[in-house]
């Protein structure tokens, strides 16, 4: 009986450390200078020169006033949703 609830166990651990990695591998953090706001879309350079248009709307959660010209730092999915932003540190 014990080793079958320590087989349960490492399997609900590894079922939920899996879902945890899904999760974030659909996930990118993107910091550089916010180059211009485009109605519903941030234009974004990074540090390596790279342009990245990322969609903001209702479900973004925006810390602070973030204008053109400021550093910040975004998460964003893989198919360039913003889901946070702020200054940069």
């Amino acid at each position: 009986m014990r080793k079958l609830a320590g087989l349960l166990a490492i399997a609900l651990m590894l079922a939920f450390g899996t879902a945890t990695v899904t999760l974030a591998a659909g996930e990118q953090t993107i910091k550089g200078d916010l180059l211009k706001i485009e109605g519903e879309f941030y234009v974004v350079k990074d540090a390596s020169g790279k342009e990245v248009r990322l969609h903001v709307d209702k479900t973004t959660k925006v810390e602070g006033a973030v204008k053109a010209g400021d550093k910040i730092e975004a998460q964003a999915t893989d198919k360039g949703h913003a889901m946070s932003i702020k200054p940069a540190q």
